[in-house]
């Protein structure tokens, strides 16, 4: 729990004179020794200085030995520490690091007779003071919003404004843009304007303009071109310069629109976090008060992953802590990767001027500069590939501080790095399948470690492995190729996912309930593997169509009875194909045309019609109960659980993320529909990045395919990065003739020209301005589309240098001559610099197409038996799984069949059924079954019982017995009721109601006056509960579980973080000793923690859950508790055979 001031004695004990190094920190907490340059960061005197890490150099292990350094020495208090960072997770890593190093030193000092100032508040082994007071660690957003929460006031901003999430943007922009009545002279697609809006207005908050601010500044630019002189003689202005005022007038047309988008924001009182980091940065620059009280909070800031703050986020925190306050920032140019996202270009090396080093008498220097250049992730051969790919971005001309080339770890492995140049997409895919295939072994097999040997993995380890893709356009051959190489596959982040069959299907049905004009929809339901609509049952069923069309439209009619012909074409189709499902045709009809539906289509067809309209009929349930449904309904469930090979937590993955979007897309919108749902469904998988999703954690037990962007921050054992082509990666092409050319701010309607952004500085300048002529002009404008394309090159290099580190041992680096164009690809620069230098193993390596030749991609004739059987093969189409499916089916209705053959049964005596029983009894014995069938509906605490012993679980089923009364089982129900009360929420039946309440003394005795008073002492008795004693049921696999939530609180460890909370179950006995006991209790907080997270609708990350045991006066966090498909594989190893 944080506590707003310092205790007294952690204030007094203060000294400029630290008393333990990290060094010694190390030696007591039995950690490898830091590093000089580990040293040197962790020691660094209270002053401005920037960190530059590299990929793997062990920032977030620095960032918390220096907080443990500067606690544990007295140098600050807890609750004088900021960090900050980008994602929950992170910051969640950090605070949990510093929490369980200060818990450890205390007890080894305490141990050794160490007095530590910083921890001579501590009390039984370092939990007090953990307990008291704790530093700040947050993400830079919800940094913003607890500033804008404390201060906005001071700027007209509701404290208490709604927090829109991406999908309730994006539905609240799509309202305006529908309703807008004035004449855009745009022929852009309503979604492109939707997403232009959305860019701009993100771009303005970022660089702190208003859109009059835009308005005027774009007017200048304009004015600046056209005051070109004509020249001698006078030319005309040339077509792309005009083109580029048109469409800077176009953009301050959409700037009327973000204008109706911010006003409809101010209306509901919400706010997105691009408002939230502007209205913090124009508090910290405009209020003098916000800075001056946040410099005399924190005394020390740290700032993670820099390179990727905005210019918004730059003006706020060098506006709160830029006067020589002790700020350490740590980043890697090299890793600056979200430009487009709006990092700030070159924020990171301008931090020694912007976060200068202020001396007594007020001179200023530069901050001072550290470095962190040993990888601790990657093996020889990986690293070399990296640093080598990056050395471009070191050259003097583009890095204004050193950067240094990173070394590999004492005792590195020899690493692996292959290259592979195959000639078509194919053939790269199935490529990297065989590369994945041979180092990755599934569950219950080896890992094999990467390397030429093949060494064989130490027992136990598992290997992870991934795919990284520039684009998710590149997703489905690999997909298809892992799959066809027995490998289970994750596809990580909403694009993908909207790519996979299963969510394919899901959608597809939606969209056809929906909307009756989406054939498209349509027909993937009737060629899938579950309608197998042939050909022409397909021209029948179009035929009927245009029956039921010309059956409502007059003109048709008419034009029918004037000549006798059938109309089919040019007439207005009233009826659409999905109507023509929901209304099949009478059997034995036939068309004009002769045709007609097969009796097996016609059934088909009907059933179909039926699960559409049970969608239809659905619609009142939530989003996420609907799509749950609409995938009950198609069969999905069954067809994923049946695929061989597959564990039913792995086949369910996709269809549960799937879930999980329009879980988050119904809280995030303020009136969630299924139209508004499917139609941002379709923004997200048409824009390359996609809508924001978190990215899970690298998976042991399924290769992910995943962008490189994703990837970021994750690492994994072999890495196979595909695509490595012109183009590809860099997407920038490099070889053409004119060299890398970039159209950056010209063209786009969502692009804020760069003469507008803050860090307009670090970015290439079209200098327009003094142009002699229209030729000069035109000179000049290519030459700048030079300059961005060399800029865009580099960000693409920092991509490829984030994309080779991820690999900690083995990386696969490939591409194709031939992707889906007609002329054949060049590999990238970035392949072949590497491959040049000798700095990986050639598998592979196709020659130079011979010009003229053509694309055998499109040469080849794609074939395919339709309609498609589900079971067959992935070559011939042959049914290759056929015979043994229909084999097994048959044998299964024989043996349910069986009993009904008739006279051939013999004779039966009164001692067969005796017999029978005895050998049923004798099999049941030996063979391990479930003792009794679960109920459907589980409590918590059962599903704790039935984890810690199945069999006197299924005794306690079958053969209830109610259990022994016993005081400290009273005493904890009459303390639960106690605090209930005390929190102001009693219980609807209080316990003295309860029948027999009087048949016993219920006067509070002497252990239950303790227990009271214990429970007053702790942190939780000052705080106000979310919610208390609330009842809250889920379902994982199948079972309802019931939850008895003793209390929420908001989550004081993540004080500036919206929406985090903490489940509380209240314990009034002993903590458990033995680890089992342990792991079983934890259960039961995993099922409440996954219980609120979906009954709330609060991110998962956002729950965290405690046991209080209140007569021991100790609050206990595990450090993870299982997620749902965790929980489910517990309860299916549980009532498994």
């Amino acid at each position: 729990m944080t506590a707003p001031t310092a205790t007294a004695a952690t204030a007094a004990a203060r000294t400029d004179a630290p008393v333990l190094s990290a060094h010694d920190i190390a030696g007591l907490l039995r950690r490898p020794l830091p590093t000089d340059e580990q040293v040197a960061v962790i020691e660094s005197p209270l002053r401005p200085a920037l960190v530059v890490a590299g990929a793997g150099s062990g920032k977030t292990e620095t960032m918390a030995a220096r907080v443990v350094w500067l606690l544990a020495n007295g140098l600050v208090a807890p609750e004088e520490v900021l960090g900050l960072t980008f994602t929950r997770k992170a910051a969640g890593e950090l605070a949990e690091r510093v929490r369980r190093r200060l818990r450890h030193l205390a007890r080894a000092a305490a141990a050794e007779g160490i007095h530590l100032p910083g921890l001579s508040a501590a009390e039984d082994g370092g939990t007090a003071l953990l307990t008291v007071a704790r530093p700040t660690i947050s993400t830079y957003n919800a940094y913003a919003a607890s500033l804008v929460s404390d201060h906005g006031l001071r700027l007209g901003v509701e404290p208490a404004a709604r927090l829109l999430g991406e999908a309730a943007q994006w539905q609240l922009a799509s309202e305006v843009v529908e309703s807008w009545t004035a004449d855009l002279e745009s022929a852009a697609a309503v979604s492109t304007v939707v997403e232009a809006v959305l860019t701009l207005s993100g771009a303005l908050d970022e660089h702190l303009i208003t859109p009059d601010d835009a308005r005027r500044g774009i007017d200048d630019i304009v004015d600046g071109i056209e005051a070109t002189p004509p020249g001698t003689p006078p030319r005309a202005p040339y077509a792309k310069v005009r083109d580029l005022v048109a469409s800077l007038r176009e953009r301050q047309r959409m700037l009327d629109l973000v204008g109706a988008y911010r006003e409809r924001k101010r209306a509901a009182d919400a706010l997105d976090f691009g408002d939230q980091v502007a209205v913090a940065a124009r508090l910290a620059r405009d209020v003098p008060e916000v800075a001056a009280g946040e410099r005399a909070r924190f005394r020390v800031v740290l700032l993670d992953e820099y390179q990727d703050t905005s210019y918004a986020q730059l003006v706020l925190l060098s506006a709160l802590f830029g006067g020589g306050h002790p700020v350490t920032a740590v980043g890697d140019p090299h890793q600056s990767i979200y430009g487009w996202r709006g990092a700030s270009a070159g924020g990171l090396e301008r931090f020694p001027t912007d976060f200068p080093d202020v001396a007594e008498d007020g001179d200023r220097r530069p901050a001072a500069v550290y470095a962190l250049s040993t990888s601790w992730r990657n093996d020889v051969a990986v690293l070399d590939a990296a640093n080598h790919v990056a050395a471009p971005l070191r050259r003097p001309e583009r890095a204004r501080v050193a950067l240094p080339t990173l070394d590999a770890r004492p005792g590195a492995g020899p690493g692996d790095v292959v290259a592979h140049l195959a000639p078509t997409l194919e053939e790269e895919a199935q490529a990297v399948a065989e590369f994945v295939a041979a180092r990755w072994r599934p569950e219950g097999g080896r890992g094999v470690l990467p390397g030429p040997a093949g060494a064989p993995a130490p027992d136990g380890a598992r290997v992870s492995a991934a795919v990284l893709c520039r684009k998710r356009a590149q997703f489905p051959v690999l997909h298809r190729a892992l799959r066809a190489a027995g490998l289970p596959v994750e596809v990580v982040g909403l694009g993908g996912l909207l790519a996979t069959p299963e969510v394919v299907d899901v959608v597809a049905l939606l969209q056809a309930a929906h909307d009756p004009s989406r054939g498209d929809a349509l027909m993937r339901l009737l060629t899938g593997a579950r309608t197998r609509l042939g050909a022409a049952d397909l021209h029948a069923l179009a035929d009927w169509s245009a029956h039921l069309a010309r059956g409502l439209d007059p003109r048709a009619r008419a034009a029918q009875a004037a000549d006798g012909e059938p109309v089919v074409a040019d007439v207005v189709d009233e009826r659409s194909i999905v109507d023509a499902v929901d209304a099949p045709p009478p059997a034995g009809w036939t068309s004009p045309a002769g045709r007609a539906l097969t009796p097996a289509g016609l059934a088909r067809v009907a059933q179909l019609g039926d699960v559409l309209r049970a969608v239809r009929q659905h619609t009142y349930l939530s989003l996420p109960e609907l799509v749950a449904h609409a995938e009950r309904l198609w069969g999905l469930d069954i067809e994923v659980a049946a695929r061989p090979g597959v564990a039913p937590g792995r086949a369910r993955a996709h269809l549960d993320a799937f879930r999980e979007v329009a879980v988050r897309y119904s809280d995030a919108t303020d009136d969630p529909s299924l139209g508004g749902f499917l139609a941002w469904l379709e923004s997200a998988d048409a824009h390359e990045h996609g809508l924001d999703m978190p990215v899970a954690e690298p998976d042991p037990d399924a290769v992910q395919l995943i962008t490189v962007h994703a990837a970021k921050g994750l690492e994994w054992d072999v890495v196979a990065v595909a695509g490595l082509v012109d183009g590809g990666l860099p997407a920038t092409r490099t070889q053409g003739k004119d060299g890398p050319t970039d159209s950056a701010w010209t063209t786009g309607l969502g692009e804020l020209p760069y003469p507008l952004r803050g860090d307009r500085a670090d970015l290439p300048e079209l200098a327009y301005a003094g142009a002699a002529d229209p030729k000069d002009l035109e000179e000049r404008r290519q030459r700048f589309l030079r300059d961005a394309g060399d800029h865009q090159v580099a960000e693409e290099r920092r991509l490829a240098y984030v994309a080779f580190t991820r690999a900690r041992a083995a990386l696969l680096l490939t591409g194709a001559w031939w992707g889906d164009g007609s002329r054949p690809r060049p590999p990238s620069l970035f392949l072949t610099e590497v491959v040049e230098a000798g700095l990986a193993r050639v598998a592979g390596w196709a020659a130079l197409p011979d010009d003229g030749t053509e694309n055998p991609r499109t040469q080849e004739q794609a074939s395919a038996v339709w309609p498609a059987d589900p079971f067959a093969g992935a070559g011939d189409g042959a049914a290759t799984r056929r015979p043994a499916v229909e084999a097994a089916a048959a044998a299964v209705r024989a043996a349910r069949d069986a009993g009904h053959a008739g006279d051939a049964a013999p004779a039966r005596t009164p001692w067969d059924r005796t017999v029978e029983l005895l050998l049923a009894e004798r099999d049941a014995e030996a063979r391990p079954r479930p003792e009794v069938e679960l109920p459907a509906h589980l409590s918590a605490s059962a599903v704790v019982r039935l984890a810690a012993d199945r069999a006197e679980f299924a005794r306690a089923l079958r053969r209830p017995v109610p259990n022994r009364p016993s005081p400290q089982a009273r005493r904890g129900t009459q303390f639960h009721a106690w605090v209930e009360g005390f929190f102001g929420a009693p219980a609807l039946v209080d316990l003295d109601d309860l029948p027999g309440a009087d048949d016993d003394s219920v006067a509070v005795d002497a252990d239950e006056a303790a227990l009271r008073a214990a429970f007053l002492a702790t942190p939780w008795a000052a705080l106000e509960p979310v919610a208390v004693e609330v009842d809250v049921e889920t379902t994982v696999g199948g079972y309802v579980l019931r939850s008895r939530i003793d209390a929420v609180f908001p989550d004081p460890d993540r004080p500036g973080e919206p929406g985090a909370v903490v489940v509380v179950d209240w314990k009034t006995g002993a903590p458990p000793r033995d680890p089992a006991d342990v792991a079983v209790r934890e259960l039961q907080l995993a099922v409440y923690r996954l219980a609120w997270s979906r009954w709330t609708g609060t991110p998962l990350d956002r729950v965290s859950a405690a046991f209080c045991y209140v007569g021991a006066g100790r609050t206990v966090r595990p450090e993870r508790l299982l997620t749902a498909p965790e929980i489910e594989r517990l309860l299916l190893a549980a009532t498994a055979d």
